[in-house]
C-alpha cells in the first residue's frame, strides 16, 4: 500500500518539478525588447526619457537585465535633472508567445517623477575643513539656487576622497541631503571621515 501512494504521487512530483523549471527557464529567458512605453508623472518629456534608454530596443536580452538596466538608466537621467525622489516601477509584456525562442517584448515604466529639487546649501563636515574652501567647492561644483544633480553628489565624494588621497590619507565621505518639500529645494552636508 505504501508503495502505490509513492507510485501515485510520482508523476505529480514529476510534473511540479517540470513546471517550475520552465518557469524558471521562462523568468531568465532572453526575449528581444520591441519597444519602451512611459506613463505616470514623467518630470522629463519622453523624447529625454527615450533617449536614455533606447540602447535597449532591438536587442535580445535576460528579461532581468532589460527591466534593471531600463530602470537605472532612468532613473539616473531623473536624479541628475533634479526629480531626486524618482521612482520608476517597470513591467515586461509578451508581444508573442514568451515559450518560444523567438520571444518578443514590450517594457512599459511607471515613472514618478514627483518634485524637482534646488539647491539650498552645501556644507562640508568632519575632516573637510583640512581642505581650503575654494577645493572643496572646485571639488563638488555643486552651486546655490541650481537644479540638484544627482550625479555632481557622486562626483562631490569622488573628488574629495581624490584630495585627500593626494595628501596621503584614506577617507570615506557621507553625503546626508535635507529636504524642504514646500519649497522644494535641497541642502547636502558632505561629511569626511577616516
Amino acid at each position: 500500500m505504501y508503495s502505490m501512494r509513492f507510485t501515485s504521487a510520482l508523476p505529480v512530483l514529476l510534473l511540479a518539478a517540470a513546471l517550475c523549471a520552465s518557469q524558471s527557464v521562462e523568468r531568465n529567458q532572453t526575449v528581444l525588447l520591441k519597444e519602451i512605453r512611459f506613463s505616470g508623472d514623467l518630470g522629463l518629456s519622453v523624447d529625454e526619457l527615450r533617449e536614455n534608454t533606447e540602447f535597449l530596443t532591438g536587442h535580445r536580452l535576460e528579461r532581468k537585465k532589460i527591466v534593471e538596466d531600463a530602470s537605472s538608466a532612468v532613473g539616473a537621467v531623473l536624479r541628475h535633472r533634479g526629480y531626486l525622489k524618482a521612482q520608476v516601477t517597470p513591467q515586461l509584456r509578451a508581444l508573442h508567445s514568451s515559450g518560444s525562442k523567438d520571444a518578443e517584448v514590450t517594457l512599459e515604466l511607471t515613472v514618478k517623477a514627483g518634485k524637482q529639487y534646488r539647491v539650498r546649501d552645501l556644507t562640508f563636515v568632519g575632516l573637510s575643513g583640512q581642505l581650503a574652501e575654494r577645493d572643496r567647492k572646485q571639488a563638488c561644483n555643486i552651486r546655490i539656487d541650481e537644479i540638484a544633480d544627482g550625479e555632481q553628489v557622486g562626483s562631490c565624494i569622488t573628488n574629495l576622497r581624490t584630495l585627500f588621497h593626494q595628501k596621503g590619507q584614506d577617507v570615506f565621505v557621507v553625503p546626508s541631503m535635507m529636504f524642504d518639500d514646500p519649497a522644494s529645494t535641497v541642502s547636502f552636508q558632505f561629511d569626511v571621515e577616516k
